[in-house]
């Protein structure tokens, strides 16, 4: 997973791209019926899951591990374990802000309005360049997080991926629960986290010596 060739990347955005938007014209209506909690309870309890893919708690745990693992390598040098955590935690944590950046900014350029304005939009209401929360719905944010950080410690531990992705995968179908995203947005949104989370580590592998 952590070297792909540009022809190889290209593809896999392709097929994303190709993927959300047969979801798109054919299955998002559908879905919106299915997906979305019918119950305040249930609800509430989805909107507790779908922080998996909040950036900001990645963001808190990924400064503290870099914060902890430079100073116990200052304080107590010559374990080589230590400084490659700090650099590793560098990584994840660019490969999170990176993938999560790009999406806001072709949230506000599509201006896709959000499932919970289903009623008065439905699914192929758009308000481009708005930059509003309430048509940015396409691609799914949290999802793209969710995904940029996941990947990102599978390229480092690839043995990880088997209880990692389902949790990626929580978070996207979360945002569908709770009226915030439709299964389009969610296909995009783990498109652009993956492959920005491989972008990254080819970018940085070799500076990071990771």
């Amino acid at each position: 997973m952590k070297h792909k060739s540009t022809s190889q990347l290209a593809t896999y955005g392709f097929l994303g791209f190709a993927l959300s938007m047969i979801s798109f014209f054919l299955l998002d209506e559908r879905l919106y019926h299915l997906t979305r909690a019918k119950t305040v309870e249930a609800r509430e309890i989805w909107l507790a899951i779908t922080d998996l893919g909040n950036s900001g708690w990645m963001a808190i745990v990924l400064i503290g591990l870099w914060v902890v693992a430079t100073v116990v390598d200052r304080v107590k040098p010559g374990n080589p374990r230590w400084e490659l955590l700090a650099r590793q935690s560098v990584f994840i944590f660019v490969a999170v802000a990176l993938s999560g950046i790009f999406t806001l900014f072709i949230k506000g350029i599509v201006g896709r309005a959000r499932p919970y304005l289903f009623d008065t939009e439905g699914p192929f209401g758009f308000n481009v360049f708005s930059y509003e929360s309430i048509y940015a719905s396409w691609p799914s944010g949290h999802t793209t997080t969710a995904f940029a950080f996941v990947v990102a410690i599978i390229i480092l531990a690839p043995r990880m991926k088997y209880i990692l992705l389902p949790f990626a995968i929580l978070a996207g179908y979360s945002r569908m629960v709770v009226d915030a995203h439709y299964l389009a947005d969610v296909i995009m949104g783990a498109t652009v986290g993956t492959i920005g989370a491989i972008l990254v580590y080819q970018w940085l592998a070799p500076k990071l010596k990771i």
